[in-house]
């Protein structure tokens, strides 16, 4: 094929192409759902695309169609047009991507255990170390605007309660556990002035010992979701009320402690995750409706995208050089690694609106600061498509 050959030129010969064209799909129409030209979106453009290299498995233009088999290195590729008779396989995208826009400095001793954004981008962290709740600003400096020492629960307590769990309930509230068995819940003034609206105690350490970790709210019933385990009690999941009262104990098709929770899109359903695998529970009736149990790392948070897409913040099982990862999870396409982290992280956090995502760390001062989108180009797994079921 000569590389001054148009597009046009191209397509027309296969007719006549040999077998082998014919097995690397030169006479295929190929359909791809959301494919734009790769090379326009990198020169921060928007293009439809309109045909397909099988070769680079990218999307393509007419225009960067025709430039594309004019190079000499590419002017033997097998360009499709794209119709709607075939499709890409499940592992194939478009998927969302993390990209790192930046880390920042925290004047902490060594641990935060957990994260949260505000519904208007502001992070609040849980500075377990130092027992301090902390919030930083929305833009990407992230310059600390307000922190809270945790106040004791009574007066003549020796230790200081440790912050763990965090998560947002309205546009200046946020709710978080502590290791004596308590959930505070805070406001968050226009001012910076935070202060707690109320103490609930989730477990009384007087009748039995126990812990409660993983903590999600629900705006669908406005109920805060608490797991607990406790060694008279065993393991089940609390639900409040955010004036305190107890609306129900699940304990039905619980059997391990769920340490991180989350809530998906439609918020009937329920993320529970422990260090080895991921359940997800029926709000209504906690029937089982998923299970991820073929975890590669060991679970350290979860959270939900806007595209309805399941992540887990894990630290590594073996002695690779990142030592942390954020996975994807899909029933149909397994778990994919989309981020390596090189410290062992502790919480992870997402923001619906802005896409942004923010992970600590047990020993490390950083929190990364990611920016998640949704990838317009199919990804490059495998060298043939296959048709939709």
């Amino acid at each position: 094929m000569a590389s001054g050959s148009n597009l046009y030129d191209v397509l027309s010969k296969s007719a006549s192409a040999s077998s082998v064209d014919v097995e690397h799909g030169l006479n295929d129409e190929i359909t791809l759902k959301d494919v734009h030209c790769i090379s326009c979106q990198r020169r921060g453009r928007r293009a439809k695309a309109y045909y397909y290299c099988q070769d680079c498995q990218v999307g393509l233009c007419e225009q960067c169609g025709n430039l594309h088999v004019k190079g000499v290195k590419m002017n033997r590729h097998s360009l499709s047009r794209i119709s709607e008779t075939y499709g890409i396989s499940p592992n194939q995208g478009p998927f969302p991507e993390l990209t790192e826009i930046g880390t920042k400095k925290f004047d902490v001793e060594y641990s935060l255990r957990g994260s949260t954004f505000l519904p208007d981008g502001e992070l609040v962290v849980t500075d377990y170390s130092n027992s301090k709740i902390r919030v930083f600003s929305k833009d990407y400096t992230r310059k600390q605007i307000a922190s809270m020492l945790v106040p004791k629960q009574n007066k003549w307590d020796e230790k200081r309660p440790k912050p763990m769990d965090i998560t947002e309930t309205g546009p200046r509230s946020v709710a978080f556990t502590t290791d004596t068995g308590c959930v505070y819940l805070v406001s968050i003034g226009l001012t910076m002035v935070m202060a707690v609206d109320r103490v609930i105690p989730v477990i009384s350490f007087e009748s039995n010992y126990g812990e409660c970790l993983g903590l999600a709210y629900n705006d669908a019933d406005q109920c805060l979701y608490i797991s607990c385990s406790s060694d008279r009690e065993g393991v089940y999941i609390k639900i409040y009320t955010l004036h305190g009262e107890v609306v129900k104990i699940a304990r039905e098709n619980i059997t391990e402690m769920p340490n991180y929770l989350t809530f998906g899109l439609d918020k009937t359903k329920l993320y529970a995750a422990d260090s080895d695998s991921v359940t997800a529970y029926d709000v209504k009736d906690f029937k089982v409706l998923e299970e991820y149990d073929e975890l590669q790392a060991q679970t350290t948070d979860i959270f939900v995208d806007k595209y309805g897409y399941l992540y887990t913040l894990a630290t590594e099982r073996r002695l690779f050089k990142t030592p942390g990862s954020i996975y994807r999870l899909n029933s149909s396409s397994g778990v994919t690694k989309v981020a390596e982290l090189n410290s062992k992280p502790s919480s992870i956090c997402y923001n619906m609106k802005t896409g942004d995502v923010a992970v600590t760390f047990l020993q490390s001062r950083y929190i990364y600061l990611y920016k998640l989108k949704m990838r317009t180009f199919q990804k490059q797994v495998g060298t043939t498509l296959t048709k939709y079921q």
